[in-house]
């Protein structure tokens, strides 16, 4: 099936792919505002992207410095 660009589609066609994008757009709202719901009940803060960024690479060192710290307590034991 090819896809025809919108000055090639009927009025009908366009119709019919502005209703599938008004029903896409519809659950994505759906699930944006499950989400922000699941975010208030937990009391969380959407963070933003460098935010999030850095809190990983946070995570990451200390799950790096945990597993040094493991090491020495074996070598040690």
């Amino acid at each position: 099936m090819t896809t025809k660009s919108t000055t090639q589609m009927t009025k009908a066609e366009l119709i019919d792919a502005l209703r599938k994008k008004d029903n896409i757009i519809a659950d994505l709202n759906s699930k944006i505002d499950e989400l922000e719901g699941l975010a208030i009940a937990s009391q969380a803060i959407p963070l933003d992207a460098d935010s999030s960024r850095l809190l990983t690479l946070m995570n990451q060192r200390i799950k790096a410095l945990e597993e040094k710290l493991n090491e020495k307590s074996r070598e040690v034991s």
